[in-house]
């Protein structure tokens, strides 16, 4: 895979921290996407791949992330949109819906949501003349419920519904479209009470995202739970 560009947002950390350091190995050049600079610059260091500070809450800034992307690596081949928070933050005592502020409604919407959106909107235009793979990190909660964080829910639930239409719109095309559905993973949104001894670890899950990039055909939704094997929703029946 030299010579292939990868781009992450969400990339400084966790998953995509995962994510970029796979990809790496694989012999791609990575443009690390995020808000934390910090641990987003130590990761470029360690892994040869460029840092590009990325707010994916505002087009702007995405758009400005993906044209340093492009002036400094290229156009990405494979793309991951990963960057995704919850209500709370780790350690925070969880909501009633009620209690659940417009600011954190809209910050929620803003990078789950918005930020896949912007990321596709921009991103997929440039993609198209050279062909790539793009995945989008959804969530075993939008397939079912989940109580404590429906705001959550609703944003993963967004994502599938969003990816799988973004997929069958662009079919025939250069772009691959596909989307991962994890259970737990062990990263830091995932609530104190949620890390069980069987908590997928990071590399695991990264591990999905880049055969997902490297070898899943267009539409694929994946799902993967921790210690069973991965397996594919909605493998090519786009239009159910």
């Amino acid at each position: 895979m030299a010579q292939k560009i990868a781009l992450v947002t969400g990339g400084s950390t966790g998953i995509g921290a995962q994510v970029v350091r796979q990809l790496t190995a694989k012999g791609a050049r990575v443009a690390v996407c995020d808000v934390n600079a910090k641990s987003g610059e130590s990761l470029a260091a360690e892994v040869g791949g460029v840092f590009i500070p990325c707010d994916v809450t505002q087009l702007s800034s995405v758009t400005s992330a993906v044209n340093t992307c492009e002036q400094q690596l290229g156009v990405p081949d494979l793309v991951h949109l990963n960057a995704g928070i919850m209500v709370v933050r780790t350690g925070d005592p969880f909501l009633k819906i009620e209690d659940v502020s417009l600011e954190q409604y809209r910050r929620i919407v803003g990078v789950n949501l918005d930020g896949v959106f912007f990321g596709v909107k921009v991103l997929l235009p440039k993609m198209r003349q050279k062909g790539g793979a793009l995945t989008i990190t959804a969530s075993i909660a939008g397939l079912g419920v989940l109580p404590i964080d429906p705001l959550y829910a609703a944003t993963k639930y967004a994502l599938i519904g969003f990816g799988r239409s973004i997929a069958a719109a662009n079919e025939g095309t250069n772009v691959k479209i596909n989307l991962i559905c994890p259970g737990v993973v062990d990263t830091g949104i995932v609530p104190d009470a949620f890390k069980r001894p069987d908590i997928m670890a990071p590399e695991v899950m990264a591990a999905e995202v880049v055969d997902l990039l490297l070898n899943a055909p267009n539409g694929e939704i994946r799902v993967r739970l921790a210690q069973k094997p991965a397996f594919a929703v909605y493998p090519q029946d786009l239009n159910a």
